[in-house]
């Protein structure tokens, strides 16, 4: 019965909607004044509302050309107003939102998702009314923090979903940047976004054991972002690239001797090989800085008597 109703409803306005393009396409009329198709969305709107409220209230994706086109209908009024400024485009953006918002609280454990992209809606709605009056910068870190609400809010709402807490932290951290880029130098900068790609990895390693490997990306990443931090924005000499090339050995050096630490839980006695290699370059790094041309060929020598070492050796008689 529910589904008759609709037929009728939809088959008029598409008979309608039809014999008006007739009308116009035969040169009878023009509709080209922007009042006629405030009308025609407002209608439209409205017909999308009385389907969804027949087919039952659970079927939400009927909101969204609703919500649509009453925000296109209403952006048109405030355009027809002669208003020019950047929240005429809101409405727009916070009917897609709401039907988002309307999924939530139908069911909010199965629908926690729609959450996220709802807010991220109507951060962008009030982006557009504070476009004109806040500097971007400060723009940008409102939208990144708000974008990171969301996820944890989700986790807030089931503790299970610890997932949620790495693009919530990665995200509010990157949210810090553009207000750095306001004051902060170069390479400040810099190490703090090695930092924030560093720490999901961090995470994820201390979270279980089994996550190991983490930690190299995670070593690696830190070690660049203190090399960044102790590099500076002016004219790095050769002795001072001597030690910021022993640190970034060292920290990954360091980096390869914790997983070597942990050998007796995980496969990672292999790790002492880059571990000792890697802190015997960073000495070298240090002691060849001033003339880092001789570096290479000194690592090439090593490797090669290593490898010579490795081919004379007697071999053990199983």
């Amino acid at each position: 019965m529910k589904s008759n109703w609709i037929n009728y409803i939809w088959g008029v306005v598409l008979i309608l909607a039809g014999g008006l393009f007739l009308v116009q396409n035969l040169g009878w009329l023009e509709f080209q004044s922007l009042s006629f198709w405030i009308v025609v969305f407002a209608v439209v709107s409205l017909l999308f509302f009385v389907t969804y409220f027949i087919n039952g209230v659970s079927q939400w994706g009927w909101l969204f050309p609703a919500c649509i086109s009453a925000g296109i209908a209403l952006t048109m009024l405030l355009a027809n107003a002669g208003i020019e400024e950047g929240y005429v485009g809101a409405p727009v953006l916070l009917g897609v939102g709401l039907p988002f918002l309307a999924a939530f609280l139908q069911d909010r454990k199965v629908n926690w998702w729609a959450l996220i992209p709802m807010w991220v809606m109507f951060v962008l709605a009030l982006i557009t009314v504070l476009a004109d009056r806040v500097a971007g910068e400060v723009i940008g870190t409102f939208f990144l923090f708000s974008v990171a609400l969301p996820f944890f809010v989700v986790y807030l709402t089931d503790r299970s979903r610890v997932w949620a807490l790495i693009p919530a932290g990665v995200i509010a951290a990157v949210g810090v940047i553009p207000l750095l880029a306001m004051r902060a130098s170069g390479n400040l900068i810099g190490a703090f976004v090695l930092f924030v790609i560093a720490l999901p990895f961090f995470v994820v390693y201390f979270w279980r054991e089994r996550n190991w490997w983490a930690i190299i990306p995670a070593g690696i990443l830190a070690t660049l972002a203190l090399v960044a931090l102790l590099s500076g924005d002016g004219e790095v000499s050769n002795q001072k690239e001597g030690w910021l090339n022993g640190v970034l050995f060292l920290g990954s050096a360091a980096t390869f001797g914790l997983l070597w630490l942990r050998r007796s839980t995980a496969p990672t006695d292999w790790a002492k090989y880059p571990a000792v290699g890697l802190a015997i370059v960073a000495v070298m790094a240090v002691a060849f800085g001033t003339r880092p041309e001789f570096l290479g060929s000194i690592l090439l020598i090593g490797a090669g008597i290593i490898v010579l070492y490795y081919a004379l050796r007697p071999k053990k008689v199983s």
